[in-house]
C-alpha cells in the first residue's frame, strides 16, 4: 500500500511539473505575440511565430494593408482560421478598404480599368466581411459605396455564346460619370 501511495505521488508531481512547463510555454507565446502586436502598431514590421495568436495575424495584416500591400495581407488569412467572427470580419473589411483606397488613387490617375478591377475586389472583401459577421455596419456602408461606383449589372453577351470577334467594342466604362469613348 505504501508503494502505491509513493507511485501515485510521483505521478502527481510529474503531471504538475508538465502542467507548469506547458503553462510557461503558453505564457511565452502570449508574450511574443503581444510584443509583435506592439511592434506592428508602432510601425515596425516583424515576422510572426508559426502558432501565433489570431490577433497577431490580424495586426500584421493591418500593417500590410495600411502600406497598400493587400496581397501580402491576404496571405495571412490562414492565421485567422481560429479567430472569432468579428476579427475575421474586420480583417476582410480592412482588405476592402485598402482596395478601395487603391481604386480611388487609380481613378484620380484616370486609370479607370484598373480602378474597376480594384473596386470589384473591394466589394468581394466587404461581402466576405458581412458573411463572417453580418452586423458589421461599416462593411455594409462601404459595400454600398463600392456598388454605387461599379455596378454589378450583367451585360449583354456575357454568357460566352457569341464570338468575341463579332461583338461590338465596349465604349463605356463601368464607373458612372466617367464616360470613355464615343456613344
Amino acid at each position: 500500500m505504501r508503494r502505491l501511495g509513493f507511485f501515485a505521488l510521483l505521478v502527481w508531481v510529474a503531471l504538475a511539473g508538465a502542467a507548469v512547463l506547458w503553462s510557461g510555454w503558453q505564457l511565452w507565446g502570449v508574450t511574443v505575440d503581444n510584443r509583435a502586436i506592439r511592434s506592428l502598431a508602432g510601425g515596425r514590421d516583424i515576422a510572426l511565430r508559426d502558432a501565433a495568436d489570431p490577433r497577431a495575424a490580424h495586426a500584421r495584416a493591418l500593417y500590410m494593408m495600411l502600406r497598400d500591400r493587400p496581397h501580402d495581407a491576404e496571405a495571412l488569412s490562414g492565421g485567422l482560421a481560429a479567430a472569432p467572427p468579428g476579427l475575421v470580419s474586420e480583417y476582410h473589411y480592412a482588405i476592402g478598404n485598402s482596395r478601395m483606397r487603391m481604386g480611388f488613387e487609380r481613378i484620380e490617375a484616370n486609370r479607370i480599368d484598373d480602378a474597376t478591377a480594384l473596386i470589384n475586389l473591394a466589394k468581394a472583401s466587404y461581402r466576405e466581411a458581412l458573411r463572417a459577421y453580418p452586423g458589421n455596419f461599416d462593411a455594409k456602408v462601404n459595400l454600398e459605396l463600392a456598388m454605387r461606383l461599379v455596378r454589378d449589372l450583367p451585360r449583354e453577351g456575357q454568357d460566352g455564346d457569341e464570338n468575341p470577334d463579332t461583338q461590338p467594342r465596349r465604349l463605356w466604362t463601368d464607373l458612372p460619370g466617367l464616360p470613355r469613348g464615343e456613344p
